[in-house]
This record gives structure tokens, C-alpha cells and sequence, in this order.
């Protein structure tokens, strides 16, 4: 989880830009920064970030940056007192994970102090960049790992330390020249894994809650002369293999397998309309390499979420979201391209993100084919911000457009602001309304509205809060949307005091909270959920951290609750029920780390207990294992009623070279007693270039839960996929 690559920290504000040195040739990209044109270069001054912010790091490090005509270049001699101690884990592209040493920075492109680009290198020259939204006001929703561009890294393991050299294309990033100059802010971080150690340049404190994430805090830097030249990229794909499904026969009293060859062919296309402008186009998009879903089991009244893994909507994913908290959102990329659970093909489309003068800009239109009865659609997105009044402070607005060929339609939209009101104190509003075939539209009508209302302190050290008000309509119904529940109002407070306990201290950080939270119907004012939760949590200097939480809950059911994969029924009423969790996770930096959590207390009627384990396990720089168990064990005594899931999980990683990869993913769970099984081989000699070999496969457990009796199998693809990027 990129919670663990939590190394980076962050900028504090320059009085004035900072000048980079311009070079004229005589560098050798070979990880060795040893060339006339570096030794002009000034070096920066580093300053440790953690464990004890403000102190010179115990390593000493010598990192410069500087640029020609077309590439940004960042390059590090990263010395050792014991060089013994270099972690050098992994080779594998984004591979994001505190067990390894890291050399990196942050880049806000537009000096806009709300998003960025992040490039980061490890002892073995891997490629980890991804960018960087809304400041990073929550890292779980505001980081895109699977954002790529084009650049390289090499790294070079010396007898004092290791040495690298990042270079990165300014065709590669968006930025906007005015009078000749280009303003951009920028961190430069370094970690040593095996100290939980991190310096950066300039140095910035920990108080901030995300600190390590956020533009706001880059410091500015100045290039001159910058006009590079935007190239285009045609990145045509060919795939081919074979898929076989086990099917009921037309009697329906046996299963049948059939194999059907699989050939598909398509396009990508990526080119620059300005510096601030950036257009992709696709046709007959494939997504035959993502890695399997993980397995889920619904527990509660919410619907499940899961995340976006193509790759085409997760680049620039940040672009376009809209949330209204808790992972409900305007746009939900799913709803395209996926049917009742299964791909449904998708003919093409485009997107056009960047700058506008003052705005950003976000357009997407893609097309479907049918799915059986169900007709094929277009989706359709436009966004767009501006900023106003201060730093961090917005204005936008939304459209999305679903419309089936049969001449069905939804539409939805909406306006949004952000405003720094003053220090750290935000206020958040978010209006939206949705249409559709088939009903009435006022704009006084509130039925197909949406609102959210944040105020909050965004600060890690002291006191801080965070007060929630949401409403959403009963007929409030976003075609390409995601509601975890409809029809129903919502009030949240959460208090919050962080403390640092000292140089000498062993725990970093120490954060108690208080949150109360209330839930209520909006068409009949009937409560739903009242809740309220006691938090402590804490952060090492070593890096293992945990928390303690106490919840006291009470829920009204106006209909029978259905729980796991139907094995349990909870019946209408007023609930009132207590538990205790807790999480522990030992440091990432170890070469064995693990994560743990549990809960234990009253459920509804009855009782529940889950705990969950993540062991992880790094063999040498060329090996990863990862092990995932969660169980749950539901009991209703009063109605002699119980159940026990089991979902286990094991991932493979070998990584032979920064070019290629094995990844294994099995999964098992006793709910639906299916075992699913996805293994991927890729080659990657350079960015969009890409030969993968792909193997799925579904496999059931008890084959005789279901007259007639199920498969062992059922059902297996095997894909060879091959994309080669063509630069013109």
C-alpha cells in the first residue's frame, strides 16, 4: 500500500526561486555523476525529516539538479557510514515499499501548490513516478500510483554508497512559460531504510498531516529558455491466446467446456496540443494484463467499492474526481466498460487533460459495444477548476453524460469549491444534481441533489477537526457515479490533538480522536446509524506504528440485512452493539514486515470477531512474497445462527532485471469456495514498450454445492499482449 513509501517530506517556501543550473552537454546518463558539467553544479543543502526533524542526516549525501534543453535532471552520490546497510530491494517498475533505499522528488509543474509529479530511484535503477492531488489531503485518495510518463533512471551500488542519475523529458511534464521563465516547485528527498530515516531538500516539518505529500510545501524553483519540443506517441497492441469457459449444457444437467481463440488488435495514441495540453486517444481498448480484483466479503449495508485497475483510467484518474467523501464520487471509471460484473468491450475513445489560462481541464468520451440485451452506451466527462482568492483555494465544476443507444440517458452535474479560509482552516462545498429518461428536473427540486459541507483544520500537530454535513437526494442518481447508499442524510464530527513527544522519545507521533457520526433517512427523517468512536494512534521513530479504537454503534434496520454471500440474515429493528479494533504494523523497512488487525465485540444481535494478517517478505533484491488472511466469524446465539469465511491471498514477485517481472496472485475464499488464480510475465525494455503473457483461471472447491455438480474449472485465458510505442 503506498501508506508504507510514506518517505518523502516536503518543502517549505523559498523567498526567492531558485535559479537551476543550466548545462550544455557532457553528461553520460550511466548512474555515475562524475562528468566536468555536474562538478559545476551547487549541490543542496539536506536536512533531516525523520525521525528527529531539523538535525543534520547521519548520512551524508551529495544531490544536484540541473537541466538542458530537453531533460530536468536530478543526480545523487549517497554515501554510507557502514555501507553494509543499503537495502536494494525490488527492480520491478512502480514498486512502491519502505524496505528499500530511495532517492526522489516532487514536482509541481504548475506551481500551483495542488498537484504534483513524483520520480523516484532505488539502489538497483528501478522506476517508481506517480502524481499528486488536492495537496494531498488524504494520501489514500489523492495519490496515482499508476500514473506513467516517459523517463529513466540509473543506479550504480558503490564500494561508500550508491550513486544515480534521474532524467526526466520536460516533453514529459506540463508546465506553463510566461516571459520567457518557467516557475515549478520541488522536494528532493533521500531514505535509508535500514535507519527508517529521511532528509530533504529544503527541510519542512512533520506537523502538517500528509506533510510528506504535499505540493503546497515544495520550495520554487526557475528555468529559462524552455521550449521543448512535444512529440507524438502511436502505441499500437496485438494480443492473442485462447479462453475456455465451462458452460451448463442446453438441458442444464451437465457442464461443457469450450475453447475459443482469441485475436484482437488496437491503438493508443498520445500527443502534446500545448505544454499544458495533453490529448490520448484509444481504440478497441484492451485491459488483458490487469491484475484480479481482491476477493471482498460484505459485511455490512454498504455496497463494496473497488478500485480502478486499467491503466487507461487510472492515468490522470486524479483529474476528474469528485468526491463526496468515503469514496462516493461523481465519476466512478467502473461503470465503464464493465457489465454486471463482466468486461464489456470497448470501442474507443479520448481524453484531453492540462491548462487552460487559469483552468484545469479535464475531457473524457469514451464508447461501448452491446452485451447482450443490454444496449451499447457513450460516456461522456468534462471537469475543470480555477483557482481563487489565496493558495489552495478553488473553484470547478463537473458533467458526466451516460447515454445507451436505445435512447436511455442520465446525466449529472455539478459545482464545487475549496477555500483556505485562513491558516489551515478549509471550508469544502459540493453540489450536484443527476437527469434521466423518464423524470422530472427543478433546479429548487432537492430529490435529485447531492450536497457535502466540510469544514476542517488540516494539521497534524495540536488540535484540529473535521465537521461533515451531506445530503443526498432520493432520486439523486449518478449514472457513472458511486454511492456507498442512497437516500439518506449524514452529520459527522471529528476532533482531533496530535502531539511529538520528543528527541528522545521512542514514538514519533502520538494522535487521539474523538468522532460522533449520525445517519438518517431524507425522505422520512427515520435515523439509521448513530455512531461513536475513541481513537489513539502512534508512529516510532523506527517505523512500526498502530492504533486502538472503541466504537459504540446503533442501527436501524427498515429491511433484513443480508450478510456474506447469503449465510445470514439480520432481521428489522433497532440495534445497539459496542467493539474494540486495533491495527499493528511492525516497520516496513524490515526485510519481514508485517501488518495486523483484529476486531472483537457485539454485532447487531450477536457477535463478531475478524482479524487479518500481511506478512511480507523481501528474499534478496530480486524476490517479494506477500502472504494476505483475513477471517471472519459471525455468531447469532439468540438464533442459533453462525458462519466463518476465510480469505487467504499469496503474491509472487521475481524480478530479474528492471526490464522484467513475474507476478503471481492467488487468492481463495471459503464464502463462495473459489479459489482465483492471475499470473503475469512482463517485459518492459522501456516505457511503452511491453510484452506481457497473461493466465487466469477460476477454480471451485466444492463442486457439489450446486446440482448439477460445478467444474473444478471454471474457466481459463491465456493472452499474449504485445504494445510498442512508436516516438515521432
Amino acid at each position: 500500500m503506498v501508506v508504507w513509501f510514506a518517505l518523502v517530506s516536503l518543502g517549505a517556501y523559498a523567498q526567492e526561486p531558485l535559479a537551476v543550473t543550466r548545462i550544455h552537454g557532457g553528461i553520460v546518463f550511466d548512474g555515475i555523476p562524475d562528468e566536468d558539467a555536474w562538478q559545476q553544479v551547487p549541490s543542496l543543502k539536506m536536512t533531516m525529516h525523520q525521525p528527529v526533524f531539523g538535525i543534520e542526516p547521519s548520512e551524508s549525501s551529495v544531490i544536484k539538479m540541473a537541466y538542458d534543453q530537453e531533460y530536468f535532471y536530478i543526480s545523487g552520490i549517497l554515501n554510507y557510514e557502514n555501507p553494509s546497510t543499503i537495502r536494494a530491494v525490488s527492480k520491478k517498475r512502480d514498486f512502491a515499499n519502505l524496505s528499500t533505499d530511495w532517492l526522489g522528488l516532487i514536482i509541481d509543474t504548475y506551481d500551483d501548490k495542488e498537484n504534483a509529479v513524483t520520480f523516484w530511484t532505488n539502489p538497483n535503477g528501478l522506476r517508481l513516478d506517480f502524481a499528486v492531488q488536492n495537496d494531498c489531503t488524504k494520501w489514500e485518495s489523492d495519490l496515482n500510483i499508476t500514473w506513467n510518463t516517459f523517463w529513466d533512471a540509473k543506479a550504480v551500488i558503490t564500494d561508500h554508497g550508491w550513486t544515480a542519475e534521474i532524467r526526466i523529458p520536460f516533453s514529459s511534464l506540463r508546465f506553463q512559460v510566461k516571459d520567457g521563465k518557467t516557475y515549478m516547485g520541488i522536494t528532493v528527498s533521500r531514505y535509508c531504510a535500514a535507519k527508517s530515516e529521511s532528509g530533504t531538500f529544503p527541510p519542512v516539518s512533520p506537523e502538517f498531516a500528509n506533510a510528506n505529500w504535499k505540493p503546497s510545501l515544495t520550495t520554487k524553483i526557475v528555468f529559462e529558455g524552455l521550449n521543448p519540443r512535444n512529440p507524438f506517441y502511436l502505441t499500437p497492441y496485438v494480443t492473442a491466446g485462447l479462453s475456455q469457459v465451462n458452460e451448463l449444457n442446453g438441458a442444464g444437467t451437465d457442464y461443457q467446456m469450450s475453447s475459443k481463440p482469441k485475436f484482437d488488435a488496437g491503438l493508443d495514441a498520445k500527443f502534446s496540443l500545448s505544454n499544458n495540453l495533453t490529448a490520448d486517444v484509444t481504440l478497441n481498448t484492451d485491459f488483458a494484463q490487469v491484475e484480479a480484483d481482491d476477493q471482498k466479503i460484505n459485511l455490512t449495508r454498504y455496497s463494496l467499492f473497488f478500485p480502478e485497475k486499467r491503466v487507461f483510467f487510472q492515468e490522470k484518474g486524479d483529474v476528474f474526481d469528485f468526491s463526496f467523501l468515503d469514496g462516493n464520487n461523481l465519476f466512478y471509471s467502473r461503470r465503464i466498460g464493465i457489465y454486471d460484473g463482466n468486461p464489456a468491450r470497448i470501442y474507443g475513445g479520448m481524453r484531453l487533460t492540462g491548462k487552460v489560462n487559469k483552468w484545469d481541464l479535464g475531457v473524457l468520451d469514451m464508447q461501448t459495444a452491446p452485451v447482450g440485451d443490454h444496449p451499447g452506451e457513450n460516456f461522456g466527462v468534462f471537469r475543470t477548476k480555477r483557482s481563487v482568492f489565496n493558495q489552495n483555494s478553488y473553484v470547478g465544476g463537473m458533467l458526466t453524460t451516460r447515454i445507451g443507444m436505445n435512447g436511455a440517458y442520465n446525466v449529472a452535474y455539478g459545482v464545487d469549491g475549496q477555500f483556505r479560509v485562513k491558516g489551515d482552516e478549509y471550508l469544502t462545498l459540493r453540489l450536484a444534481q443527476s437527469i434521466e429518461n423518464g423524470s422530472e428536473n427543478k433546479m429548487n427540486d432537492l430529490s435529485p441533489s447531492r450536497l457535502v459541507v466540510q469544514w476542517e483544520r488540516r494539521k497534524q500537530k495540536g488540535f484540529s477537526y473535521d465537521f461533515v454535513y451531506g445530503y443526498s437526494g432520493t432520486r439523486f442518481n449518478p449514472g457513472i457515479g458511486f454511492e456507498l447508499m442512497d437516500n439518506y442524510q449524514v452529520a459527522r464530527g471529528i476532533l482531533r490533538y496530535g502531539w511529538f513527544p520528543g528527541k528522545n522519545a521512542r514514538i514519533r507521533i502520538n494522535k487521539l480522536s474523538v468522532t460522533g457520526f449520525n445517519i438518517w433517512d431524507t425522505s422520512t427523517g427515520r435515523q439509521e446509524t448513530a455512531s461513536g468512536m475513541l481513537t489513539w494512534s502512534f508512529e516510532a521513530k523506527k517505523g512500526y506504528s498502530g492504533n486502538i479504537n472503541g466504537t459504540w454503534s446503533q442501527e436501524d434496520l427498515k429491511d433484513t440485512l443480508i450478510l456474506g454471500n447469503d449465510q445470514a440474515i439480520v432481521p428489522p429493528g433497532r440495534y445497539s452493539f459496542a467493539y474494540l479494533t486495533a491495527m499493528y504494523s511492525t516497520s516496513a523497512s524490515n526485510a519481514l514486515a508485517v501488518d495486523f488487525s483484529g476486531e472483537a465485540g457485539n454485532f447487531y444481535d450477536g457477535q463478531k470477531v475478524t482479524f487479518a494478517a500481511a506478512p511480507r517478505l523481501n528474499i534478496g533484491s530480486d524476490l517479494n512474497l506477500s502472504i494476505t488472511y483475513q477471517l471472519d466469524f459471525v455468531s447469532f446465539p439468540g438464533r442459533d445462527l453462525q458462519f466463518t469465511n476465510h480469505i487467504a491471498g499469496i503474491k509472487g514477485l521475481l524480478t530479474v532485471s528492471t526490464k522484467t517481472s513475474l507476478a503471481a496472485y492467488i487468492q481463495y475464499n471459503t464464502a463462495i469456495s473459489k479459489f482465483v488464480t492471475n499470473i503475469r510475465f512482463r517485459w518492459n525494455p522501456r516505457e511503452g514498450n511491453d510484452f506481457y503473457i497473461v493466465y487466469n483461471e477460476g477454480l471451485n472447491s466444492n463442486i457439489r454445492r450446486e446440482v448439477p455438480y460445478l467444474p473444478y474449472s471454471n474457466g481459463r485465458t491465456v493472452l499474449l499482449k504485445y504494445t510498442y510505442t512508436f516516438r515521432l
